[in-house]
Parts: structure tokens; sequence; C-alpha cells
């Protein structure tokens, strides 16, 4: 069974068949060779299941929340906040940039939407500051891996619905890693800078400059303090904050800014059912297919498995950074946490390691799988803002992979970053 399974859904994928697709015609495959007609009501049953699940209906809004503060034209505000904080220092658009995708991480939490939105705005400006196209495209790129790991996040959405752990422990432990990531990435940055001659050092503009420019973008700025204020708070789980994220963007858009209009409703919609229905169908089928992964046995030989080559969290985690890292370069995202955690997870915990830490290794290695050539997809959105060819942007982020790669080191291996808020605010003990 379990050669069949591999050889029939690796065939499908070799072809070209989407993962949504793939998952669901490998589990009717199994059915079939199972020889049991009842089994077949199971495909319905678990995908119309997985869609009624509580966590997963903050995907939506969430997506939502991101397409209205896009279309809101909130990008110049935050970059000039941003712009205000660190142009000061050497490169400092580059480092901009990467101030810039902490706030928008907190909004959007998609690393393509932010890719195109910081892309579209900053990658001329520092053109225009005589820096290297590539150079600048490489370095947006970079600091779009940081959506899906700061708060809020569609895939720790997923993996707390997979995994049975909270959203609010997994949006808190979120928070240093990202940071962390980001810092590394500025040194990386501040780094080429130098070696190279890029950017020209602005002044430092003022606390008064800092600060009036804060009060241009605090509504925008203030979102992801609601989301994660009101669910640490108490005053709504994390779905309902998704729902409050949503109307708070359109009141910002409509009411603050003035820059949303009734005419861009329907291209909101329309994303926001495009990608929900995407990542529903994936797991959904997803889903079903876990019921073959769960009569195959297959979760108890991968746990075998992996305690026989891993007899510690130190190697164990290694296999584990390597497997997931293959996958984020490869695989959707949703699908990777999906089928492969399952099958890591059990052999994690009992070799200790805290399912919240375990969560933010998985997220933190498909999201640099996003950037890693040659099919990430934050590469191929980066390609098509710039039109440059695919090798050379390829070349320009090697350096930020390295400078991600350190910060996955360390947030593999120092579990302090992952897990202090949520034990500090209790989640955790």
């Amino acid at each position: 069974m379990l050669s069949f399974l591999g050889i029939s859904f690796t065939t499908m994928l070799l072809l070209g068949v989407p993962v949504a697709i793939t998952l669901a015609a490998a589990t009717l495959f199994a059915f079939i060779k199972i020889d049991n007609p009842m089994l077949f009501v199971l495909v319905p049953q678990r995908m119309v299941t997985t869609a009624e699940d509580y966590v997963l209906l903050a995907i939506p809004f969430f997506i939502m929340t991101g397409e209205i503060m896009n279309r809101a034209h909130l990008t110049d505000k935050i970059v000039r906040f941003a712009g205000n904080l660190v142009n000061n220092l050497r490169g400092g658009l580059a480092h901009t940039v990467i101030v810039s995708e902490i706030f928008f991480s907190g909004i959007t939490g998609s690393a393509v939407a932010d890719m195109v939105a910081l892309g579209g705005v900053l990658i001329p400006a520092m053109e225009k500051e005589k820096y290297p196209k590539e150079f600048a495209t490489a370095v947006t790129a970079s600091a779009a891996v940081l959506g899906p790991i700061i708060p809020p996040s569609i895939p720790m959405l997923i993996y707390a619905s997979v995994m049975n752990v909270s959203v609010a422990a997994l949006f808190l432990a979120g928070l240093l890693p990202g940071i962390v990531m980001a810092l590394c990435l500025m040194a990386m940055a501040a780094y080429i800078s130098a070696k190279r001659g890029y950017g020209v050092r602005q002044k430092f503009p003022g606390l008064k400059a800092i600060a009036n420019s804060f009060m241009a973008g605090f509504p925008a700025l203030i979102m992801p303090v609601l989301i994660m204020g009101g669910i640490l708070g108490g005053f709504f789980t994390p779905t309902q904050a998704s729902a409050v994220a949503c109307i708070y963007g359109l009141v910002v858009g409509f009411v603050f800014y003035k820059t949303l209009k009734i005419s861009d409703i329907a291209p909101i919609l329309k994303a926001t059912v495009r990608s929900t229905a995407m990542i529903l169908f994936i797991l959904a089928a997803a889903r079903a297919f876990s019921w073959v992964i769960t009569y195959t046995k297959l979760v108890d030989q991968a746990t075998v498995l992996f305690l026989s080559l891993a007899t510690d969290k130190i190697i164990f985690l290694l296999f584990a950074n390597l497997i997931m890292l293959l996958a984020g370069m490869f695989l959707d995202m949703a699908f990777s946490i999906i089928v492969l955690t399952p099958l890591m997870a059990p052999a994690a915990y009992s070799l200790g390691i805290d399912p919240i830490h375990f969560g933010l290794v998985v997220i933190f290695n498909l999201s640099i799988g996003l950037l890693s050539p040659p099919f990430g997809l934050i590469l191929f959105a980066a390609c098509g803002i710039t039109n440059l060819p695919l090798a050379k942007v390829s070349k320009a982020i090697v350096w930020f992979l390295i400078a991600q790669f350190i910060s996955l080191g360390i947030i593999t291996y120092a579990p302090f970053f992952s897990l202090y808020l949520p034990r500090l605010f209790g989640y955790i003990k």
C-alpha cells in the first residue's frame, strides 16, 4: 500500500496535477485498492467536516483583511514611518524594506501579497538611489518571508487546527522569531551595502518627524495590537479577532484614509473567495488523505524510523529542518503542514520537543522554502514584478538565504525565542 501510494502520488505531482486534486485522487486510489465501497463515504465526510472547523473560519477573514489594507494603499504611510526609523543606517532603504515588512506581516500575513505591495513601491525607490535592481529585489523578496512568521499567520491557523494546539500561543510564539529573522536580514543588508557602497546614509530626521509619520500611519500600525491585544485580553477568540480586523480594515479604508471606494468591494471579495477556496480545497483533500495515512499506520512507521535515525533532539531537529526545507521548496505550505507534520510530530514530542516550538520550526522552514530556488513562490512573484531572470534574482538572494538559515538555526536550537512569550502569558508551563 505504501509503495502504491508513493508511486501514484509522486507521478501525479510530476505530471503537474494540482496538489488538492492529487490528494483527493490518491485517497480514491487507495480506497479502490483496499476494495471496500463503504470507505468512499469517508471522502465527502472528511472534506465537509474540515470546512466546518471553527478555527479555520479565521482564514477568509484574515485574507480579506489583507486585501482591504492593500486596496486602501497603506504602503506609503507604513514605509514613511519605517524609513524615518532606519534611513540613517548604511543601506537605509534596504532596512526600510525589512522594517516595513514587520508591520505589514502584522496586517496581511501573506508573503506574496507583501512582496507585491512593498516591491511596487520600494524597488523603484531603491533603483533611484543606485541600488542594483537584483539587490533591491532580493531584499524585498527575503523580507516577505516574514509574512507567515509574524502573526496573524494563516499557516499557524492550519498548524493549530491539525495539531490541536492554541492559536494564540502560536501567534505569540511567532513574534520573537520574526524579529530574530528581521535582525539577521538587516545585518546582512548592512554588510553588503557597506562592502559594495550601496545607498547614501540619510540624516536622522528627528523625533518630531518620526512622531508625525507614526501618527499618519497610526490607524494601520495599530491593527496588530488590536488583533493580539484582543486575543490576549480575552475579548475575543482568534477567529473572532479575524472578523474584527476585517471590520476595522473597512473603517480605516473608508473613514480614516478615505482611500477605499465602493467599487473596491467586489475585487476584494473576489480575491478573498479565490484564495480561501484554494486553501480550503487543499485542507479538505488533505484531511481525507490523512485517513489513508492512519489506515496504513504510516504515522507509527514514521515515528519508529525517525527515532531510529535520531536518538536526541539535536539530530532530530536537523532531520526535520532538512525535510521541511525541501518540502517548502517544492510543495504547497498547507499540504506540507497537514500531511508531513503529523508524521513527524509524534517523534518530536517523544523527544521532549514542545509542540509550539516544533510548530515554529515547521513554519520557519516552510516559509524559507517559499524563497528558495528553483520553485519558491516568492521568487516567481519577485521575477514577475521586476522582469528579471530567475537566475539573476536567485544569485542575489543567496546572501539573504544565508541570513535566514542563521536565524533558522537560532530558532531551532534556542527554544527560548519561541516559548518565552507563550510561557509569559500562561499558555504553556
